[in-house]
């Protein structure tokens, strides 16, 4: 008589075997390879379930060296269904050339931006700044012309929920080296406050930056950061008035709740007095 020991996930108990007893085999039940494994294989998908862009890198743009320039790139591709227009803005407009800065993506199509650090900007400033990838589906009937995407993204709302954002910092490889691009770009000096807003300079102007520039130069940087502010002007007249017709919402309300108070205040005391001449009354009986 042999005696056999059977393993369960939690126990173990013998078994005595007889010949008479019809054998039985288990096959291997355990999975080629553990769950857990698969999952740590797993790589997480570069887009969340809704997003219209697919953004690599996803979180930093990493700037190295191209001849004499400084450049950096973001691919973008159209995870939707329908036609994405994109734009892109940069919280230092003049130290950027962004290629291209807007545009039309079909789906499932793919575009590289170029971005250019401009010469005579210094190059360890870079980490300070950001980028911001903003998307919005197109109808089926839009315009794809030039000047009506620049009428569409000169009218919309940048925090609409309609608009996809997609936020970027600026970095340089670790241990960069600067040699060669000592000519093209500056290396010291003031640096100018930076905007405290995309696009939206805080701070003089006419700083280290701009030293050395031409005329022509300097005035279509003015220009340009003109034309932010004036759109920084526009959303924050938008804000003040739609917190202006949000306090007269909370005013009114404040003051429906405060009749409602009264009234329910009234009739207490109504039913009080009359619970109170009632008992009075059936005293005196």
């Amino acid at each position: 008589m042999k005696s056999v020991i059977f393993f369960s996930n939690t126990m173990c108990f013998p078994f005595r075997y007889h010949p008479s007893i019809p054998q039985v085999h288990f096959a291997n039940l355990s999975p080629p390879e553990s769950p857990m494994l698969e999952n740590a294989n797993t790589t997480f998908p570069e887009h969340s379930e809704g997003e219209m862009l697919r953004i690599r890198p996803q979180n930093t743009i990493t700037f190295s060296k191209a001849g004499n320039d400084l450049v950096g790139s973001v691919e973008i591709t159209n995870v939707d269904t329908r036609e994405v227009s994109f734009k892109v803005k940069t919280t230092a407009p003049e130290k950027f050339r962004v290629r291209p800065s807007t545009g039309v993506l079909q789906p499932s199509a793919t575009v590289t931006i170029n971005v250019m650090l401009q010469h005579g900007q210094q190059i360890q400033t870079i980490n300070r700044e950001k980028f911001l990838v903003m998307c919005i589906g197109l109808p089926s009937d839009s315009s794809t012309n030039t000047q009506d995407l620049a009428d569409l993204w000169k009218n919309i709302n940048s925090r609409s929920a309609t608009v996809e954002q997609h936020r970027l910092k600026c970095a340089l490889p670790v241990n960069f080296d600067e040699s060669g691009l000592e000519s093209m770009f500056s290396s010291g000096g003031n640096v100018a406050a930076g905007p405290d807003q995309y696009g939206v300079m805080s701070g003089s102007y006419a700083g280290s930056n701009m030293i050395g520039m031409s005329a022509d130069k300097q005035m279509a940087i003015l220009q340009q950061n003109i034309s932010h502010l004036n759109d920084t002007t526009h959303r924050l007249e938008g804000q003040v008035k739609r917190n202006y017709r949000f306090q007269w919402v909370m005013c009114g309300l404040c003051v429906m709740l405060a009749i409602m108070v009264i009234y329910m205040l009234k009739i207490e005391i109504h039913n009080s007095a009359t619970q109170y001449c009632s008992t009075t009354a059936g005293g005196h009986h």
